[in-house]
Formats: C-alpha cells, structure tokens, sequence
C-alpha cells in the first residue's frame, strides 16, 4: 500500500513525511517539480544530504537546470519508483505540495508523449515571436485544442503546440481542475492531508523565507538565472523572477522577503484549494507544535486502513 501527504507549503508535511518513512522502512517520492532541480536546492527547500543519508529519496536532484520538469515526465519517474518500492516490500511514501504532481504520482493521467526538443523550442519561439501565428498554426493543427487553449497564456499555448505537433492529442489541464482528483490510484493507498490555522502557515513561511535568505537564497538564484540554457521551468520558481527584477533595479533588497513571503502565501492557497477537492482524503490536523508530534497519529491511521493488529498497551 502506498502513502501519501498532501498539504499547503510550510505546513511541516516533509518532516513529517520522513519521520513516518523512517518509521515504517518506507522511501520517498517527492512531488514537487522544483526539487528536481540541482541548483535550486535553497530555493525548493530541497532535502539536505543528511535526510537524505537517512530515507531514499526519489525524484530529487535528478535533473539540471538545463532539463524540463514536467508532470508526464515526473510521472514516468515516480511510477517506476513506486512500482520498484513495493515490490521490494517496503512502503512508498508520496509527499508533495503541488497538487497535479502527487496526482500524477498516484494515478494514470494518460499523458501523452514527452515533446522532442527541437519541437519545443520550435514552439517556444513561435509563440514568443508571433502569438497570433502560433494560435493559427495550433487550430490549423487541432482545432479543438485551439478552441480551448488560452491564448493570453503563452505557455499554456506553447505546451498545446507540442503536443499537437507531437502526437496531435488535447494536452491535458495546465491548471488543477477537480476532475483531476478522482479517487483511482494506481495501487491502494492512504491520502493523509496535513493542515494548519491560516496564520500559523503564514507565520512558519515568514521563517522559512527569513532562513532561506540567511542560507544565500539570492546567490543561488543569480547563478541560475546565469546558467547557459536554463529551462522557463526551472525560474518559475518562487524567487527567480524577484532575484531577476532586483537586478534591473524593480525591486529593492528591503522589499525582497515580503513579496517573497507573498508569492508563497498565495502559493499555500492555491495548495489548500487542491487539498480541499481531494476525495477521500483523511485530514491530519498539526496544530502549532513540530509536524514529528503527530507522527502517532499518522501511524495509527496508517494501520487502521492496512488492517493491522492493535498494537497491546504496555
């Protein structure tokens, strides 16, 4: 069986997820697209080599800044590894924020083909020279899709391009929508949702950004965006595109951790959204203590849904 916590950034949801791995004898997969990335590891609150020394980790520092992460991609790579978990008789433990990845963990989406490179920079440089082509090239290529696409989105259309030019298939959402959040998985599993007061999340982000920058969050981002051949995803992560404003002088030093702290506040809402259209999700409230304490409590559920023996009070 596999296990899964879901839940808003900030929440506590990774320490806890590694304390219930270590327990059961379980691995990792991580759902989170921006923990791929090596060079990213302060920006994505990456695990550190020490939680790492101690779980497996999957889905973490596998790709460089030069590489796509993408759901079907992250699919292919966290299937194999659930697959490989459970048949060695260990216990997978899915965790991860972002909604359409622990998704795509989970179940079968039915991506499509990954697009080939030539044709994504083909339709990377369509869309950013002439919108109006790319739209016109799209429906002459799939009208369906061009219908549905939304064309002031420019990746949304580039990502429709590829996939049209690929395989001619309707790519799937760009955005969560609950028709996404079914109650199939690929295998029987429990969904632990991990959930906090509205200000207690807002207060451990205001610490994670303070730490973040105190740990040289801006240095690492100046070397991404100077890295030759950086992917669009990899800098969609929260602080590239304030780092990059820094430097033309639209933002200040000062103003930094506040819109940081603002892009993800805003990020934990659209996370909690996700959470709320989850079926069959079981909610794990933490309270204001470390995330570990409810470890317990997750064990307990964890056994309830295996049908395990009570364990014998001492």
């Amino acid at each position: 069986m596999v296990l899964a916590l879901v839940g808003p950034t900030a929440c506590g949801k990774s320490a806890l997820a590694h304390a219930v791995a270590r327990a059961l004898g379980g691995e990792l997969i991580v759902a989170d697209p921006f923990q791929r990335y090596r060079g990213l590891e302060i920006a994505a609150d990456a695990p550190g080599a020490a939680a790492r020394a101690e779980v497996r980790h999957h889905a973490v520092g596998d790709l460089a800044l030069t590489g796509a992460s993408t759901a079907a991609g992250f699919a292919a790579v966290a299937h194999t590894a659930i697959d490989a978990v459970l048949a060695a008789g260990r216990t997978p433990v899915v965790t991860g924020g972002t909604g359409l990845y622990v998704r795509a963990a989970l179940g079968d989406l039915g991506f499509g083909a990954e697009a080939d490179p030539e044709i994504r920079a083909w339709a990377d440089a369509l869309v950013l020279g002439d919108p109006g082509e790319a739209i016109a090239e799209l429906r002459r290529r799939d009208p369906a899709a061009a219908d549905r696409v939304d064309a002031a989105n420019p990746r949304r259309v580039a990502r429709a391009l590829e996939v049209a030019a690929t395989t001619g298939a309707i790519p799937p959402p760009a955005e969560p929508v609950a028709a996404l959040w079914t109650a199939e998985t690929r295998h029987p599993t429990l969904v632990v949702g991990v959930a906090r007061e509205r200000a207690e999340i807002d207060r451990r982000i205001a610490v994670r950004v303070r730490r973040e920058l105190d740990d040289g969050l801006v240095a690492e981002l100046e070397r991404a965006l100077d890295t030759p051949g950086v992917t669009r995803e990899a800098l969609q992560v929260i602080g590239a595109r304030e780092v990059a404003a820094m430097r033309v002088g639209a933002l200040t030093a000062a103003e930094l951790p506040e819109r940081l702290a603002a892009r993800t506040r805003r990020l934990a809402r659209a996370q909690a959204t996700w959470l709320r259209k989850t079926p069959g999700v079981v909610t794990l409230e933490l309270g204001t203590g470390p995330a570990e304490d409810a470890l317990p409590r997750l064990l307990e559920l964890w056994r309830e849904r295996r049908g395990d023996p009570v364990p014998s009070g001492g």
